[in-house]
């Protein structure tokens, strides 16, 4: 409808008015009667709720990150369980130790009223080693059930027991190959036992580490069959010596060297080397060296082998007069004569094995 100015009388405007709306009428008519004859056109309720949830989703939640929200959810279920886990572990291990420390209690309480100790009684007695014993104090050497053995299932001592008390002066005798030697080299911690436990002077002579063998030795003055005195060194600086050792201050040494060779008899010689002496004379230099540091125990082992029979007695009464003044003496020999005369606490020794013990004893012939 061409487009035109309506300036004119009023009829005709009125007029063209209500054929615009008898033309709406007829076009509003004609398409309702189109939608309805067209049922492929009219949208499901399942498309207008998927519709409607897909909106309300957009609304809360961009739809990228769904995905991320279910997995946030998931991990906090996971902690809340391992949370709840730990909860049980600790109320379980808190349980346990009341239970413990209630049966403690009821233990002390059983303890208290004796109710334990019938029931030890009750039972056989239980041999129980003690690890922290220690000698009696008046015991200075001590062996308790000692083997050795060089060769497996031969023995060179077979379960040795034996106490030295202090003071005493002590006789190991035997012949050669009986274990005498061996015996020594224990308590000298040269050798460690096979079987058994070895006291020198509170020292458990098996246990020691190496640094305190040293310590030990020092505690024992040794004399040997063949002297071994410094070749190359005068009297003096052979008893000296073992004071340079222990680290003894020079005016102490200067002291104590020649008292100690004053005692021996040999305080005229000592400039003199050891080759200028007589065999007796070179024991003594060995003696004075052994006892020069003042140590309790006195290990003579065969000290009379290389002298003759006035040496020999000469020797041994020296040792005496050491055992009088307080130093333990013992003496490792197979010499049955002065074992004889002596008359002092003897122990024999057969086969490794102890065959005899005795007080003011004598040398007991094997054969």
């Amino acid at each position: 409808m061409a487009k035109r100015k309506l300036n004119g009388d009023s009829e005709e405007v009125k007029a063209a008015i209500e054929d615009l709306k008898r033309k709406a009428a007829a076009n509003d008519s004609e398409d309702a009667d189109d939608m309805y004859d067209d049922e492929e056109k009219l949208p499901e309720e399942s498309d207008i709720a998927v519709k409607s949830f897909e909106d309300r989703i957009n609304d809360t939640v961009p739809l990228g990150n769904v995905g991320d929200l279910i997995n946030e959810t998931t991990e906090e279920l996971e902690e809340q369980q391992r949370y709840e886990e730990e909860m049980e572990a600790e109320e379980r291990r808190q349980r346990r130790e009341m239970r413990r420390r209630s049966r403690m209690n009821e233990l002390r309480e059983e303890r208290n009223s004796g109710r334990v100790e019938e029931t030890e009684e009750s039972a056989p007695p239980r041999k129980r080693k003690n690890k922290n014993y220690k000698p009696d104090d008046d015991v200075i050497i001590e062996l308790s059930g000692v083997s050795k053995s060089y060769v497996k299932g031969v023995p060179a001592l077979n379960d040795v027991n034996l106490k030295i008390r202090k003071g005493e002066f002590v006789f190991i005798v035997g012949e050669s190959g009986s274990g005498k030697s061996t015996l020594v080299r224990l308590l000298l911690r040269e050798l460690k036992p096979t079987t058994g436990s070895i006291w020198v002077n509170k020292y458990r002579v098996e246990k020691l580490h190496r640094w305190q063998i040293p310590k030990l030795r020092r505690s024992m003055g040794v004399v040997f069959q063949d002297f071994r005195l410094l070749k190359d060194r005068n009297v003096y600086e052979n008893v000296a010596f073992a004071q340079r050792i222990v680290q003894t201050p020079i005016r102490e040494m200067k002291r104590n060297v020649p008292n100690i060779l004053a005692t021996v008899g040999l305080a005229g010689k000592y400039k003199a080397r050891p080759d200028e002496l007589s065999g007796g004379e070179q024991q003594r230099v060995a003696l004075a060296r052994a006892l020069v540091n003042k140590p309790p125990i006195l290990l003579a082992d065969e000290p009379t082998g290389n002298l003759d029979p006035k040496n020999t007695i000469e020797i041994m009464n020296l040792l005496d007069t050491i055992n009088k003044n307080g130093t333990t003496v013992l003496v490792v020999t197979h010499n049955d004569k002065i074992v004889n005369d002596m008359q002092k606490r003897v122990i024999t020794i057969k086969n490794g094995v102890v065959v005899s013990d005795e007080e003011m004893g004598g040398y007991i012939d094997e054969d």
